[in-house]
């Protein structure tokens, strides 16, 4: 009876916890918008949308996702200016050079796809501009 009792109980410690690999996943993407007022007064404007090829995934190791994007993103940061300034430099809405690129971090691949294919998503006087070759983190 004891010997069970310990078995169960070992089994639900080790059952029961999270999977470890599975807390380190990170999805993260990059993108930038640029707006161009056409007329404000009926709300019409111009949105571009600068983005990455694809929703990037990371093992964050011990750091929280977001943690862990910031910190190797560092290595990377002049590279990505780069690629996210040379494709602004092609758009008038685009008229201020970026210092920073704003990356979107996720812990769930769901979500990661589900608000990278919203920024996909296409409309009336909204843009998309797929940036190619970014550096992986």
């Amino acid at each position: 009876m004891k010997y069970r009792f310990c078995s169960l109980l070992l089994a639900g410690f080790l059952l029961g916890g999270t999977n470890p690999a599975e807390a380190d996943d990170c999805y993260y993407y990059w993108v930038h918008q640029c707006l161009n007022v056409i007329d404000a007064s009926q709300r019409k404007i111009e949105q571009y949308v600068l983005v990455s090829p694809s929703v990037n995934y990371l093992n964050s190791g011990n750091l929280r996702c977001a943690e862990a994007v910031a910190q190797r993103q560092q290595d990377v940061h002049d590279a990505l200016l780069t690629a996210f300034n040379g494709a602004a430099g092609n758009i008038d809405a685009c008229d201020t050079p970026l210092t920073e690129i704003p990356v979107r971090v996720y812990d769930n691949p769901q979500k990661a796809t589900w608000h990278y294919g919203r920024s996909l998503r296409e409309s009336p006087g909204k843009t998309i501009v797929p940036l190619a070759d970014l550096p992986a983190l």
